[in-house]
């Protein structure tokens, strides 16, 4: 019987790879082996913290259909058409239950919104049901994240099929690509303001020259933004954002106080920018962010949007803080399987956007991953890629 490995996450940087029989695909569904796997933000916070139950992880991963149920294109929704044996597909990593109060005025796949929403390679509150989807490697099919050898593709999951000539590592970025997509469609929607929110004349502020940052200024770049600003705290960061997104104003804040920092982006934005997304994880660019959004401007709140991430508890003035600037102020945790396949879309012109300058680490081996997230605080990383060599 073949066997497979795969990487189980068991508690506060404590993990490890387990080995499985490699399953046959049901009827509804099918198993890939991996090709490629990304180190996530949320895996940095996952891997702090001791989790209720072991759990398999990795949700940012493409892979070649090594097995498939007969009625696997009834069952699974694929963006370029029906599958087949030997196929190589991107996976969106949630699926929603379809039932739930959520689910039914939302529609099915809307992720961040359902009440009972399944995440490959992430913890699940049904660990111990075998009879739903759940990432409990000890339950069949074991194979439920992307850092391993093989994941098991449930049915309901929506997958995009790689076209021949785009890398797995490409593709695998389809995740992060898709939440700087979803933070500037927010931006791009009118709602109560007096024009569209991103045009050719915008001045367009991101904090935080992270992956999802950096991803962010290369698409407003490919927009036409009349001027793009990138802050952040670490130089090597502005370096790549200036390389990748050819942005215009690249302020280092280390060692300025909270004033200066606004002061210098109102300075940098002639009179605060009219789009800010904020894709910093921590607590005092939320705060200053919402004071370097221009009057009737757009803030997108991407870095810290859930309680979950960040127990911190300021007092603020709320008017001056919230309302005086009478902006639009969004947190992102919902998106859609729409808004990926227009990532996706938008990955396909990877020759043309350096995206594969993302990754900046790479290691071939699951032994190799912990040392490697530990790697995520240090200058010059952005993005790790899991790339097995495959026999």
């Amino acid at each position: 019987m073949k066997t497979g490995k795969t990487l189980v996450i068991t508690g506060a940087y404590e993990v490890d790879i387990k080995e499985y029989p490699v399953p046959e695909a049901a009827d509804d569904g099918m198993v890939i082996q991996v090709e490629a796997a990304l180190i996530c933000g949320s895996d940095g916070h996952f891997i702090k913290v001791n989790p209720e139950s072991p759990f398999c992880d990795g949700h940012e991963f493409a892979g070649r259909i090594v097995s498939i149920g007969k009625n696997a294109n009834r069952f699974i929704h694929c963006y370029g058409g029906d599958l087949k044996l030997g196929d190589r597909i991107a996976v969106y990593p949630h699926i929603t239950c379809g039932k739930c109060p959520s689910c039914m005025s939302h529609g099915s796949g809307v992720c961040g919104v359902c009440d009972d929403d399944f995440i490959y390679g992430g913890p699940s509150p049904h660990q111990n049901n075998p009879d739903v989807p759940n990432t409990n490697p000890e339950l069949y099919p074991h194979f439920k994240g992307g850092f391993g050898e093989y994941v098991y593709i449930y049915p309901e999951t929506f997958v995009w099929k790689i076209p021949d000539d785009m890398p797995s590592e490409i593709a695998a970025l389809m995740d992060p690509v898709a939440v700087a997509m979803r933070a500037i469609e927010m931006a791009m929607t009118e709602s109560g303001t007096l024009q569209e929110g991103i045009t050719t004349k915008t001045h367009a502020l991101v904090i935080g020259a992270g992956p999802i940052g950096i991803i962010a200024s290369m698409i407003l770049r490919h927009m036409g933004v009349e001027q793009l600003t990138i802050t952040d705290m670490i130089e090597s960061k502005l370096e790549k954002a200036k390389e990748l997104a050819q942005v215009d104003v690249a302020i280092n804040l280390s060692g300025m106080s909270e004033q200066e920092c606004i002061k210098a982006v109102i300075e940098a934005t002639d009179g605060g920018a009219d789009v800010v997304l904020q894709c910093a994880n921590h607590w005092s660019a939320t705060i200053q962010g919402l004071q370097m959004v221009k009057k009737l401007g757009t803030y997108i709140e991407v870095g810290l949007p859930m309680s979950m991430l960040n127990t911190h508890e300021v007092t603020v003035c709320l008017p001056k803080l919230l309302f005086e600037s009478n902006a639009r102020i969004c947190g992102l945790i919902a998106n859609t399987p729409s808004t990926f396949d227009s990532a996706f879309r938008l990955l396909k012109k990877y020759k043309q956007i350096p995206f594969e300058k993302l990754i900046t680490h790479r290691f071939d081996q699951l032994e190799d991953y912990l040392d490697t997230i530990k790697k995520m605080p240090e200058e010059g990383y952005l993005k790790a890629a899991y790339i097995p060599i495959i026999h």
